[in-house]
């Protein structure tokens, strides 16, 4: 993560650090309530300093990880068009893999209503960006559990997305919270887009959706935005979103 004004990399390195075995065991939440926000870089040192309580995720030293995600869908965007017209169950499937300890996992996030439950299990890193005949088992019953029908049969791979991420854990109780910079969102055919280096993408994931971070980030003055990386990728390259009027104002933070 590069060093720049803004005053991030100094205030991340101010936090205690936390192994990765602390942040799965103190705030691995699989039923959650997620919000995000577009913030400027700029504010990010002061949002980070403003919080007491978190410590940040560091592995071998390191701070910030690269990510890098497949995200599947049907040749007519279901999970898509699901994701736009506001449907009260629906999920979305990928692989994610994570570079500098060459993980990899099959993901599913399940939301129904304002709730978000994820699974996953372990993958190859040569099935990265694959439905291998594990993974669609695995996808078919937790989708039949959760929404009570079975999966799509015909899900490939659609999009995908890179980008560096630093993780924030809560002492105590269940927040965390990521951070996202250098995002990238590609098509299966290397079209692009791309957040302006000036921008972040922050979430924070607690049991009520009001955390310390919550409350600092609104101090600083950012509010939360209704954004999917999966839904903007696909809404900026692949198909007409019908609220890009009113998305107007993150598309704008994208190249």
């Amino acid at each position: 993560m590069s060093v720049g004004s803004d005053g991030f990399p100094e205030a991340l390195s101010t936090l205690e650090p936390a192994t990765l075995e602390e942040v799965d065991r103190r705030s691995a939440l699989r039923r959650r309530v997620d919000t995000k926000y577009v913030i400027p870089r700029e504010r990010l040192g002061e949002v980070v300093a403003g919080v007491d309580d978190y410590e940040v995720l560091e592995i071998d030293g390191h701070r910030n990880f690269r990510y890098e995600s497949v995200y599947f869908d049907t040749p007519d965007l279901r999970c898509f068009r699901d994701h736009v017209e506001g449907a009260e169950r629906r999920f979305k499937a990928r692989t994610r893999y994570y570079r500098e300890t060459e993980k990899c996992f099959f993901e599913l996030k399940v939301k129904v209503g304002d709730e978000t439950t994820k699974r996953q299990r372990g993958c190859d890193v040569t099935e990265h960006g694959v439905i291998t005949e594990a993974s669609r088992e695995f996808l078919r019953e937790a989708v039949t559990e959760l929404i009570g029908e079975e999966p799509p049969d015909d899900l490939a791979a659609v999009l995908s997305t890179s980008f560096r991420r630093a993780t924030l854990s809560a002492r105590e109780g269940c927040e965390r919270a990521t951070i996202d910079l250098e995002l990238v969102l590609r098509t299966m055919d290397d079209r692009t887009a791309t957040l302006r280096d000036d921008y972040a993408l922050v979430e924070t994931k607690s049991e009520g959706g009001e955390g310390e971070l919550d409350a600092a980030l609104e101090a600083a003055g950012c509010e939360p935005s209704s954004i999917s990386k999966y839904r903007l990728g696909v809404g900026l390259l692949l198909a007409e979103d019908p609220e890009s009027a009113e998305q107007e104002s993150i598309r704008r933070c994208f190249a």
